[in-house]
């Protein structure tokens, strides 16, 4: 768990992506920031225009629009305005897209002719072809889609350390166990898997579960602008998970 100076008035503010944006300050850390905000969450935005009945090609277009407007006019600076929370700021951002998209439908306008974010048409296809079907509601998919994004953020940043260590195929082993269920893991059998004893084992997946509840935080911090808010927004995915 971070320490007591990450979660207060001297937590280090690299960290802490929205806040760089909403800030200010200097620029060109602002816009680092914001394209990685982009790169990272467009497929929840994606998700909620596919299951409100747009074709693959309108949701890319207005995921492409949406974002574009966010680089284009600062407008995350008003981020405070939806409690300072990246995916309430976002969902509403896009009704407002939509809204106007709608009234004012020309195509010609979509993107404007830039692109914002590397929007992948299979890859995205991919990826909502594996959503829950019984989930009609796309407000719930964009929220559960937003949830497993965070998930998968964190671990891809643990699978990396394991392939940089050459350790990928034990990270395979151990990825299942990684999540919210700390129900016991079979430590007998990893340990017989990954070369150790059940032991070994116990202790090992007790500190990866550790980190990557660290790298949970780390990366939720990264949504929100006040830090006393990651703790309510583990919360949040808690339930949504859940449900």
């Amino acid at each position: 768990m971070p320490s007591a100076s990450d979660r207060h008035g001297d937590f280090p503010t690299t960290h802490w992506t929205l806040v760089q944006i909403v800030k200010g300050g200097d620029r060109k850390q602002a816009a680092q920031a914001l394209e990685e905000l982009c790169g990272r969450y467009w497929y929840p935005v994606y998700a909620y225009l596919r299951r409100a009945g747009r074709t693959a090609h309108d949701a890319e277009d207005l995921t492409q629009m949406l974002f574009q407007k966010l680089v284009a006019d600062e407008s995350l600076r008003e981020v405070r305005q939806e409690r300072g929370r990246l995916r309430s700021f976002l969902i509403g951002a896009l009704r407002r897209v939509i809204s106007r998209q709608n009234r004012h439908d020309d195509a010609g306008r979509r993107g404007g002719g830039q692109t914002v974010i590397s929007l992948d048409e299979t890859v995205a296809g991919e990826r909502y072809a594996h959503e829950p079907a019984d989930m009609l509601d796309p407000e719930r998919l964009y929220e559960r889609a937003w949830a497993m994004q965070l998930l998968e953020s964190v671990r891809e940043k643990l699978r990396a350390s394991f392939i940089n260590n050459g350790r990928l195929a034990d990270y395979e082993v151990l990825e299942p166990y990684l999540g919210w269920d700390d129900a016991p893991a079979p430590y007998a059998e990893l340990g017989g898997r990954l070369g150790l004893n059940e032991g070994a084992a116990r202790v090992l997946v007790h500190r990866l579960r550790k980190k990557f509840r660290e790298l949970l935080e780390r990366e939720i911090s990264k949504t929100v602008v006040n830090p006393d808010d990651i703790a309510t927004e583990l919360d949040w995915m808690r339930d949504v998970l859940r449900r």
